[in-house]
This record gives C-alpha cells, structure tokens and sequence, in this order.
C-alpha cells in the first residue's frame, strides 16, 4: 500500500496512468494478532476479518455497515496482523501457510494475495514485535513457534514448543515470546534470537474449597483452554483459560471428575509480568466456595485489553465479557457483559472512538460495541450495541451448523448438569491431555475430528456400537437430560464432520518413514495386527493388554484408531504413558512386540505413528 504500480516502460504503448493504493494504516497500537483487525484508509475504518469458513479475508466498513471487498486465500485464515506499510498477513491453519495481503479492497486498489510463507503445520496464532520488525507465528499441530524478519518475510528461528500452542503476544522490548496452548497447564516463553532455551511458566490454579463441617482444604486445577492472549502496555500479559477437576483417577466417581461441591471446570484469568516472566502473587488462587452459575465464560476465544479494561470473547455463552484489569484476580470482578452472535471469536478495540468490535464466526456477524464513558467522545452513548451480519459467500450445511453451536454450547443442561460444553473437553475436537476419573474408572479424553470413521465400537471399553449411543451414556456421566430429535442429529453430524488435523505430505515420508511402516505392519512387532495395516482401522475387539489400573472395573479395553496418533500425548485409558517411545518399550509383551527394538528402529517407528 502507498507504493506504486511498476512503470510500463518508455516502449510500452501510453496506458491509463497508474494510481497508487489508498493508503491503510493500522488502527491503535495492537500488534497482537486476532480474527478482526482495524484499520484506516481514507477516512474510514476497516474491518479486516478472517472468515475461517468461507476461507477468504474480508474487509469491511464499520461504520456503514458493509463490506467493500474480499480476497479467497486458498485456505482457512484464522488471525491477522498488519505491518507498517499497510499489507496484512493471514495465518491459514488448514494449508501451513502464511499469506502477505495487499490492496485496500477499494476499486482503485483491488485486494489481492502478494505472497505465500510456508510454515509449520496449523499456523494459528500472530504478532508482531513493538518495532514491527519481528513476525512469529504459533502453529498448533506442528507444536512449533516460527519467528520472520518483517522486511525480508525470511524465517530467524523455531521453537519446538507443547502441545496445540494457539496464542502468542511478544515483550515490550521485542525479545521474548509468551505463548499459551489449547491443551496443557502453562505458557511457553520462547526467546526470538532462537538462543536461549524456552521457560515454562505454570498456569495450574489452587482452589480454595469448604469442606464437610468445619473442615477445608485445598485442591489444584490444571489449565486448559488457553486460546488466546493479552498484552498491557503496562507489562502485564493476561491468559484467560479454564481450570479444570478431573477428581481423583484412582476412585470411580459419578461423572467426569468434579465433586463435594466444587465446579469442574472454572473460568480463570492468571496475569503475568512478562519482565519476569511469572505470574503475579495471588493470580493462582481461586475463591473459596465455588458456586455453580450460568453466563461464565467457560471458553474463552479471544482478548483484548484497553483503557476500560480486559475484554473477553466468550463462545458458547455468546457473550463479551468485561474483566477488571487492575484486579489482582480479573474473572473475580467482572464489570460489563454483551450478549453477541454465535460464534464470538475476534475482537479489537478503538479506542480513539470509544469501540470494541468483534468477529462472531457461527454467525458471520460483525458487532460494534460503544464502550464510552464521560471522557468518550460526543455522542457516543455508553455501552450501547450494533450488529450486522454477511451474506455466506458459500452456503453453509444448516444441520452442521446447528451441531457446531450445540457442540460449544455452555450452560446447556441437556449436555451436562454443570454448564460444560462438548468443546469443554474435546477443544477443537480434540483432546484435553486430561485423564478424568469416571464410574468406570480413570478415562482419558479421546480425540475426535478425523477419528471416528472405521473406529466402532466406541467409548474405552468398548460399549457403544456407534456415536450415538456412545454420546448417550456421555452426557448421562455429565449429568445432563440428553438430546433426542434433530438436534441429536445435528450433534452427531457435526461431529463426524469436524475438521482432521493436518496429515503429513507425501513428501515428509522419508527412508525412516518407509521402514517404520515396514516394522508396524511386520509379524515380530505385531502392531498391524489389531490396529490395521494402516493404524486406522481397528479390530473392533475389546482385549485385557494388562493394563488395569485402580479404580477400573473392567480388564479389558477396545482397541483404539491410532490417527493422529502423534499429536494426542499422552497415551492410554488413564494417560500413564507420556509419549510414543515410552509406550512402545514399556508395553512390550502386552501388546506386540517393540521393547527389543534398537534405538534407530524404536525412532523410525515412532517417525511413522506421528505420521498417521
């Protein structure tokens, strides 16, 4: 943008002259990427959206209400950021790819894909550095933290970091990434030189409980739910996420952890000092007396925080919510809700206009949110609400749709008595590492997107001969009064149709693919033999692999579809194994045969799983 078409050439026969793009400038100081960014040109001010659904970036004018132009970027775009010169970058977490847009989207300046950056698998989450000079990028499934010169769009440095990072926001002086994950109980701090080795900062939480009597105590949580990030020009980085009671693994339980009263899931927002590079003192401890109560934001999406506070996206309560950012607990003093369109999953603020705006997905929705006060600008009514939704530019499936809202659907009793949603567990359709205690004993989350074909029987032992009476006896352990009907329906088809991971190219199969796969599928090791030539299609049986644990009341476990194996750490019905080599020499003669396996043949091995 601001720069000027090449020159034709002195031979070139006269043309219509050549006028340069409308200059864009990026609205406020935000370089944290989101789903909606804000910009200038002209005047105006854009919404810059990335419309996962429809795969394209739109832009739209805020105040008139309409959208000017649209680019398809060849895959599903999931934040933004915009660089100085007024060119926006897109992570598209379907393709790997990053995508460098330009163009103001307006007739003289048609908006168009520059350039495309391969990255790690699923990029996801975006910012840039207070100078702008630094990108990184947080991939999801490739569990990688990519960092480019802005300039040049060449690649610095990687980190290797946990599992499913989705939000990354970089330090006042540009040297330190912090990153949160989907999954897990802490941030990541990464340095952006690529020297140094990555800090873990711990996002577990102490709850404060009553007990029975005169008796108290109390209990940690473990996190989960960290999708999103936000940076105070004060130095504080709030991590809005859930913490979770699995109960304890070794005594069966009623439900799904829980239990004497306490919440199992609670909405948290820990603040850490990014000089530091820890969390403040007293942001780990809950109140005492957790109580049950609808409108929490159990699935927090996205953040943002301003002069009137921390703002958060709730999805499946469909709500913003207002945090106290000056609390040493925010989720504790809440100050304002809006109640929004489905699918909340960006938001931005202007503060020069006393705004926030958000994205809501499910609905194609765009809402302006007037967060005025005294000092607000003439004739901004405080607090006050507008909306309005796209046309699809591509027609959606209305039972998927009704199942995807019913799937991040909080405080829906028919799912569960306590107000957990099906994403509560399974984020993204995945798993939460979590190992819950059950009535049948301690039950890791399965993953689900891209799982359940050719995997019947469901359910750990084994019980349900398809998804849907697996998601019966489900939510009857969550408490709640179950579905029937349509919505049933729509339920279990969503769910089949959730998007897979990411899957290796042809390309990655190397030599120590190709004979992994050959000592899967051979007799001596024997893995072929109940999880199919290809690991994705299971015997359909139930076997005792000597794998009780306490609390179990059966022996015997059914055999489970080994895609995606490699991003769903840890391993088997109570999580005792933490990753694949561990797995393969510790339950040697149990199930196959890998443990006489040398150390070149155990990694090739591995090399394959992850690749299933």
């Amino acid at each position: 943008m601001g720069v000027r078409r090449p020159d034709p050439g002195p031979h070139t026969p006269a043309a219509e002259p050549q006028v340069p793009d409308p200059v864009v400038h990026r609205l406020g100081a935000t370089q944290d990427g989101s789903a909606v960014l804000l910009a200038e040109s002209e005047g105006h001010v854009l919404a810059f959206v990335a419309d996962e659904d429809d795969a394209m970036v739109r832009v739209l004018d805020v105040d008139e209400g309409t959208q000017i132009s649209a680019v398809r970027t060849g895959g599903a775009p999931a934040q933004l950021v915009m660089l100085p010169d007024g060119r926006a970058v897109a992570s598209l977490r379907d393709k790997g790819e990053l995508v460098v847009l330009a163009g103001a989207g307006r007739p003289d300046s048609k908006f168009r894909v520059e350039r495309r950056i391969e990255v790690a698998a699923e990029p996801i989450g975006l910012a840039l550095s207070p100078d702008d000079g630094t990108l990184v990028v947080a991939s999801g499934w490739g569990r990688r933290v990519s960092v480019f010169d802005t300039k040049t769009m060449t690649r610095i440095a990687e980190h290797e970091v946990a599992r499913e990072p989705r939000a990354v926001v970089v330090s006042h002086d540009g040297k330190r990434a912090f990153v949160s994950h989907a999954v897990g109980n802490s941030l990541d701090v990464v340095e952006l030189d690529g020297k140094g080795a990555k800090r873990v900062v711990p996002m577990a939480g102490v709850e404060e409980f009553l007990g029975r009597g005169d008796e108290s105590g109390t209990q940690s949580r473990m996190g989960c739910q960290g999708f999103t990030l936000a940076r105070a020009e004060s130095g504080k980085i709030f991590a809005p996420h859930a913490l979770v009671f699995t109960g304890d693994a070794s005594e069966a339980s009623d439900g799904y952890g829980g239990g004497e009263g306490r919440e199992a899931e609670v909405f948290h927002v820990p603040v850490v000092d990014e000089d530091t590079g820890k969390p403040l003192a007293g942001t780990s401890r809950l109140r005492a007396g957790l109580e049950t109560h609808s409108g929490r934001c159990a699935l927090p999406r996205a953040a943002a925080v301003g002069k009137a506070g921390l703002f958060v996206t709730c999805l499946g309560a469909d709500s913003v919510a207002l945090f106290d950012s000056d609390a040493v607990n925010p989720q504790d003093v809440e100050l304002r809700r809006w109640a929004v369109p489905s699918g909340p999953v960006g938001i931005a603020l202007d503060e020069s206009r006393a705004r926030a705006v958000v994205w809501s997905q499910f609905a194609h929705a765009l809402t302006t949110i007037a967060i005025g006060d005294s000092e607000a600008p003439d004739g901004v009514k405080p607090f006050a609400l507008s909306s309005f939704a796209l046309a699809r530019d591509v027609r959606g499936n209305a039972k998927l749709a009704r199942g995807r809202a019913i799937f991040h659907a909080t405080d829906d009793r028919r799912i569960s008595s306590d107000g957990r949603a099906c994403a509560s567990c399974h984020p993204d359709g995945r798993d939460d590492t979590l190992v819950w205690s059950s009535p049948k004993g301690p039950r890791q989350t399965p993953m689900l997107a891209g799982r359940l074909e050719g995997a019947a029987p469901f359910g750990w032992n084994g019980d349900a001969s398809d998804v849907s009476l697996h998601l019966v006896s489900t939510v009857k352990r969550l408490g709640g009064s179950g579905l029937d009907g349509e919505d049933k329906e729509a339920l279990v088809a969503y769910v089949r149709s959730m998007r897979s991971p990411p899957s290796s190219s042809p390309s990655a199969k190397s030599t120590a693919w190709a004979h992994g796969r050959e000592l899967f599928r051979s007799t001596e090791a024997g893995c072929s033999s109940c999880h199919g030539e290809s690991g994705d299609l299971p015997d359909g049986d139930k076997h005792d692999v000597k794998s009780r644990a306490a609390g179990d009341t059966q022996a015997k476990f059914d055999t489970p579809s080994l895609r995606f194996v490699g991003g769903s750490a840890p391993y088997f019905h109570d999580g005792r194994y933490a990753d694949l080599k561990t797995l393969l020499v510790k339950s040697d003669g149990k199930m196959g045969h890998t443990k006489h396996l040398s150390p070149s043949d155990l990694a090739d091995l591995t090399t394959y799983l992850e690749s299933l």
